[in-house]
């Protein structure tokens, strides 16, 4: 996992190292330098915003002191990791959340099509201590509901569903007014979609402002790259919280960087795997230090 991001600053580190051996670390040598690892950086999916605000930061951090030669390489990952923990948001707490939801608590999730919501769903009806009644939200694509209903039987949770091409606001509803009747969780999967989709859209709009979900997350799909840009605009508003699935095969790190710094909303899970537990909160201090 991001073993290309990783290569990429320890690259920059040791064009650090060789610099500051042959002289006075100044604008002039880091400039190239900080250049080339922006070039790198793009290549890893890291967006052009996020790119540029990381190059200034180390820009600073690196001349604002003296940069010993003994100490250039420490010096390079400190500056790295100060740099990527102010762009990682990782405050999001559900447990907070739900605390502070009205009764029943209603989460929706939200993106594109193939980010994963539906497997998402389930991972997080298995990572919830409470009850879950699960929401086939998604009445457009074909096999989703019989996808989450099998997910349900897997986890013993209630699927409320629909005919395909119902109205998903109903579907929604449905399920949140069970979840109130069993004191439950409502979680609302719903249609993959896109701003260019205005039908969907409008139908998304409908759904929350007929259920008020108390949490909606934006699922993204780590390998989607800068397409996670197109997919923050979409649902701008709309989200509260990311979560980012397909982290474990991704090299690059670029995405979750890139949403992180589009967005300024929170990193809320990770998906590590296919398995209902490969679903971790996201920790930005043990993100970064596996690339340092």
């Amino acid at each position: 996992m991001l073993d290309k991001f990783k290569d990429s600053v320890k690259e920059f580190s040791s064009d650090v190292k060789s610099a500051v051996a042959e002289k006075e670390l100044d604008e002039d040598t880091i400039d190239p330098l900080l250049s080339d690892l922006r070039l790198k950086l793009l290549q890893n999916n890291v967006s052009l915003e996020a790119a540029e605000e990381i190059e200034e930061e180390l820009r600073d951090q690196l001349l604002g002191e003296q940069v010993k030669r003994g100490g250039a390489g420490e010096r390079v990952n400190e500056a790295v990791k100060k740099t990527l923990m102010d762009i990682l948001d990782d405050s999001f707490s559900l447990e907070k959340e739900l605390e502070d939801a009205e009764e029943p608590p209603v989460m929706f999730l939200v993106g594109f099509n193939g980010s994963g919501k539906t497997t998402t769903a389930a991972k997080l009806a298995d990572y919830l201590e409470q009850e879950v009644v699960l929401g086939a939200g998604d009445t457009f694509r074909a096999a989703s509901i019989e996808q989450l209903k099998e997910h349900g039987d897997n986890l013993g949770a209630k699927v409320i569903s629909h005919e395909y091409e119902s109205d998903p606001a109903a579907v929604a509803y449905d399920a949140v007014e069970h979840a109130e009747n069993e004191d439950k969780v409502a979680l609302i999967d719903t249609a993959g979609r896109s701003h260019a989709d205005r039908n969907l859209m409008n139908e998304l709009e409908k759904m929350v402002r007929v259920n008020e979900p108390d949490i909606t997350f934006l699922v993204v799909d780590a390998l989607a790259g800068n397409d996670v840009l197109e997919q923050a605009d979409a649902y701008e508003g709309m989200f509260d919280a990311i979560i980012v699935t397909k982290m474990d095969v991704d090299e690059n790190g670029g995405a979750i960087i890139s949403i992180s710094q589009k967005s300024g909303k929170p990193v809320a899970f990770i998906g590590t795997g296919q398995g209902y537990d490969d679903l971790e909160e996201f920790d930005k201090k043990s993100f970064v230090e596996k690339i340092i």
